[in-house]
């Protein structure tokens, strides 16, 4: 079992990018920002991880435990997704996950918060593998989309993270409707049928996916 966290201390399309990539590894999404109830409008399994619980990881499970209950988590895929909120939790330190996916807007201030992100990230753990994410949310044309990777990519080199891929996540209306607390399994269903029209994010979660397995072999 391989865990993938996405983290950002702003706000980026984690919980989207979470949504699509777990539906795509048939996977679970444990959601640990604690202002947001995923469990009741995700069309995506997932599970809240209250913050009284405290999580071990053992070689094909999480198992959550508090004073009175224990939970065993598992997965029928290879793989879990974390979800944090605009925080890192504590309790990830000792689980080391095994990819961390960054994803962030183009303007200054969420690219500088990725940044830091991914300080944090390896001063506890300088081992750990990074994937940035340029989301293109609000990316429009195709110029500035050129310029903004090549700003993303400076600010990469700068703080010595050139060895971590960067991918971009194309502009779509399906973004939108995965933050949408209304969008049920039902709407989002047999979405990756739709060729033509999800088409660049499916490229996009290939490319991601295709990260995960380059370093496990």
């Amino acid at each position: 079992m391989k865990l993938i966290t996405l983290a950002n201390l702003r706000s980026g399309g984690k919980s989207s990018i979470a949504r699509l990539l777990a539906e795509k590894l048939n996977s679970t999404i444990l959601n640990f920002d604690k202002k947001r109830d995923s469990e009741a409008y995700n069309a995506i399994s997932t599970i809240n991880i209250p913050e009284n619980k405290t999580i071990q990881r053992e070689e094909n499970s999480l198992i959550l435990r508090d004073s009175k209950t224990e939970q065993t988590i598992t997965t029928k895929s290879d793989y879990l997704i974390c979800d944090l909120g605009g925080y890192f939790d504590e309790r990830l330190l000792d689980l080391k996950s095994d990819f961390y996916i960054i994803p962030s807007f183009d303007d200054y201030e969420s690219i500088s918060e990725s940044m830091r992100t991914a300080h944090l990230i390896l001063k506890s753990n300088i081992k750990a593998k990074i994937i940035f994410v340029l989301n293109g949310a609000f990316i429009t044309d195709r110029v500035v989309r050129e310029e903004k990777i090549k700003e993303f990519n400076e600010h990469i080199e700068v703080n010595g993270f050139i060895r971590f891929p960067l991918l971009y996540l194309p502009k779509t209306n399906l973004m939108r409707r995965l933050v949408d607390e209304a969008a049920k399994q039902k709407e989002l269903k047999n979405k990756f049928e739709q060729e033509i029209k999800y088409i660049n994010i499916d490229k996009f979660l290939e490319e991601l996916i295709c990260n995960f397995r380059n370093e496990q072999i």
